[in-house]
Parts: C-alpha cells; structure tokens; sequence
C-alpha cells in the first residue's frame, strides 16, 4: 500500500481525473493513509505533517485522511480528516490546531470551502445546546422532566431551525456543485430526496450524483438495518414462546428443542469461522462446569459446513449438546439471529430469558443470577 511520493509543490488546476492534494497538518507525523469505501487504501508519506501527492479520482466519493495508528486501534487523540474526493480539481486541508480544519482550492474546493463554514456556522447553536443536554444528562443531579423540558422546548427547535437554514442554503443555490455536501447534512432519507431535487438538473445529473447515490444507499442499509433490529428484538423478547426446531446433532439423528423442556436451555448461536465465537469458548466451558446440571447449552452451528462445524466442536472440546443449521433452515429468521455469537436464555417453561449479542460479560454475571443458589 505504500506509496512514496514526489514532492511537486500543490498548484491550481488538475487534468483528466486527477486530484491534486495538498496537505498542512499540525502533529499529523509523516504518513497518511487516504480511504474511500470500496476503493484500495493508499498510503503517502509527508514530513511534519505536510504532503503533496495525486489521487486518481474516477468517481467522486467520501475520503477520509487517517493516521496509521487510528487503524492499529490507537484512539488516544486520534484525528481523521472526512473530505470530498473530485477528480481533476486541486485541494488543501490544513489546520491551525487540533479542533478543526479546513479545506479549500479550485473549483468545486472553492465553493466547498464556504459551504463548510456555512455548515459550521448554522449549527453553531444546536451543537451548544447538544453539549449542554449532555452535560444535564450526565450530572445526575436533573431530574428526568427539566431534561424533556430542556430536549423538547430548546434543543428540538434549534435543531428544526438547523434543518431549515441547510434547505435554504439548497434553494439559493442550486447549481453550486458543492451544495451537494449541505443535502448530505439534511436528517431525514425522505427530506435529504426532497432537497435533492431543489438542485439544478446539471448537478443532480453531473459528477455529484455518485456522491449522493452513495448517501442513499447508506441511507436505505441503515434504515434496513434498524427494522431488522426492531424485528429481532420483537423475536426475542423476555417472556415470548421460544419457537421450536428440530435439528440433526453430531451423530445425525435429529434433536428437538421440546426434549429439553423443564430446564433453563441456552441456545448458542456460533460458527467456526466467527472469531468473537471461538475466543468465548473457554469461558463457556468454564460455566458450564461452574454449575453442572443447572442448565445445558445447545450449540447451533451457523453458515458452515458439516465438516467444519465436525472439526470445531472437536478441535475446541466443547462438551454440550450440537446441532447444525443449514442453510437452508428459516431457524435464524425465527429467531431474529442478526450477529454472531448470540445466545439465547430459554426458561424451564420454554419462554425466553434473555438475549445476549456478543462477547459480553454481562451473559456470565446473568448466570451467577441465575444459578448461584
């Protein structure tokens, strides 16, 4: 991935589809990785926070400006810089500190830059009274009606006020290319649509457009994400009728969930190509020991094959009960399975318990609730 790079000085202007990027960053160090989802990361490198490089923009899209370390999983003053990348233009992101940046140059740059601050300053309001939720919130000494009163009678109007000054920023002007970003800011899938189309035709139709139709289908995945969320939750509630199935376990005869009425059940949802599954095994098999015949664990394997899931169990001795799941069973859908490992907490009356998604250590510590009797 790495790139080294001539240190030609940044001008004005571009060719074709290649983007000029000059860099000015304050304790940036001197590599910089650029990321555009579904395009292969490049790496650059710089001295002291200045670079000079060219990317080869086909289609615009969201870039992000990254430090090498933010991806080894460093948070500690992480920064990151989120840029439009446009293809045969020239831009410069440079900072006088660490708590904001800016971005201009030629063309489409010049105008973003205005609409960066346009957006910095209209929202100046219910970013402070966002701030000022927060704070009430996490004070602990407000009581839960002044924090309504707070959200509903200030924080909600200011950020209604927010959403109109970005739609009127759209309406006065719509052929300024960069009044696509303002649209990417409007909450909202159905008013981001409606705002799009305040846009001249030469910009909802012009190189702008792929940068939008991203946003969209962002937009529609999340949204997709989030009903099947509602829907999982509604399928495993507390207190709902666990649905029954009846899979083959390791010696291929087939097992019931119904012969296992009368004790607490744990349905563990796993694979052995899940990472988080396997690194969960040890603690598993710790609890299972914990409290010998207090529960039993039975194992679904997940999106494998028969031969993979046969090594796993054997590979990781795990001494429950298994069965396999096969692709072409509708077991996951009856359950809402949307993450693995999920484990489910099925009561002796055959009702569920609990869920728990992930790696979490709040599935042992609900354990010793139940069983350290």
């Amino acid at each position: 991935m790495l790139a080294i790079v001539a240190m030609s000085g940044w001008a004005a202007g571009g060719d074709g589809n290649k983007l000029k990027v000059h860099l000015d960053l304050v304790d940036f160090g001197d590599t910089v990785i650029v990321y555009c989802l579904g395009h292969e990361p490049k790496t650059f490198t710089g001295k002291n926070g200045k670079f000079d490089f060219d990317l080869q923009v086909d289609t615009v899209c969201t870039g992000s400006l990254i430090q090498p370390r933010l991806l080894r999983g460093d948070m500690e003053d992480s920064r990151f810089y989120s840029i439009p990348l446009v293809g045969g233009e020239s831009v410069r992101v440079w900072d006088a500190d660490k708590t904001r940046y800016d971005v201009d140059g030629t063309g489409f740059y010049a105008d973003y830059h205005q609409v960066d601050l346009f957006i910095e300053n209209s929202g100046k309001e219910v970013r402070a009274h966002a701030a000022k939720y927060r704070e009430m919130k996490s004070g602990g000494t407000i009581g839960d009606d002044e924090l309504k009163k707070f959200y509903e009678e200030v924080y909600l109007p200011s950020y209604s006020r927010y959403q109109q000054a970005l739609v009127g920023y759209v309406k006065e002007h719509p052929r300024q290319e960069a009044s696509v970003c303002v649209v990417g800011n409007i909450d909202g899938l159905d008013k981001k649509k409606e705002a799009y189309q305040l846009l001249d035709a030469t910009v909802r139709e012009g190189r702008m457009k792929a940068l939008y139709d991203g946003w969209v289908k962002d937009a529609e995945e999340q949204l997709e994400a989030e009903a099947k969320e509602r829907e999982a939750q509604q399928k495993q509630a507390e207190g709902i009728e666990a649905p029954v199935f009846t899979l083959n376990d390791l010696e291929g005869k087939p097992l019931a969930l119904t012969s296992l009425r009368g004790k607490y059940v744990i349905l563990d949802f796993w694979g052995s190509w899940c990472v988080w599954c396997i690194k969960g095994f040890p603690k598993m098999k710790e609890y299972y020991a914990k409290y010998p015949g207090k529960f039993e664990i039975l194992g679904v394997d997940c999106n494998d094959t028969e031969e993979k899931w046969r090594a796993a169990v054997k590979k990781h001795e795990l001494p429950w009960l298994h069965v396999y799941c096969p692709g072409s069973s509708s077991l996951l859908s009856d359950y809402g399975i949307t993450g693995f490992p999920t484990k489910i907490i099925i009561g002796p009356d055959g009702k569920i318990v609990k869920t728990i998604v992930g790696e979490d250590p709040a599935f042992y510590t609900l354990l010793d609730e139940l069983f350290a009797q």
